[in-house]
């Protein structure tokens, strides 16, 4: 009969040098996917601010509509962060969020001027 000694007496697993960076890896990963939760939340808010905004003019609307694009774009990055996370559930944050269609419309359209290149992969001139 042979007997084994208490679990707690067994000698522990050393930590590999790849479980660290694993850690790093993934702490990063959380740090980005809440980095593009905030700005997503701060976007829609200053979208929906100016929505309820009673001011009219070309002024407002120009604003409006700078806010709508920073909320689209916000939007869809986190939609590419959770995306690259292998998350699911982007509908449950399109409800969550209460995103309204025509927000869901707009992602991944670039306006040009923002960042968008012509057809050839080179800047506009």
């Amino acid at each position: 009969m042979s007997v084994r000694p208490p679990r707690i007496l067994a000698p522990k697993a050393q930590p590999s040098p790849l479980d660290a960076l694993h850690q790093e890896m993934l702490a990063e990963k959380a740090g980005a996917l809440s980095r593009m939760v905030w700005r997503f939340e701060r976007a829609l808010e200053a979208w929906r601010a100016l929505e309820r905004a009673e001011e009219g003019g070309p002024a407002a609307a120009t604003a409006r509509a700078q806010a709508f694009d920073a909320a689209a774009e916000a939007l869809w990055a986190l939609m590419v962060q959770r995306d690259a996370l292998g998350l699911p559930g982007t509908e449950r944050l399109m409800r969550e969020y209460d995103v309204p269609p025509a927000l869901r419309a707009r992602l991944g359209i670039v306006r040009a001027g923002k960042g968008a290149s012509s057809p050839g992969g080179a800047e506009p001139s």
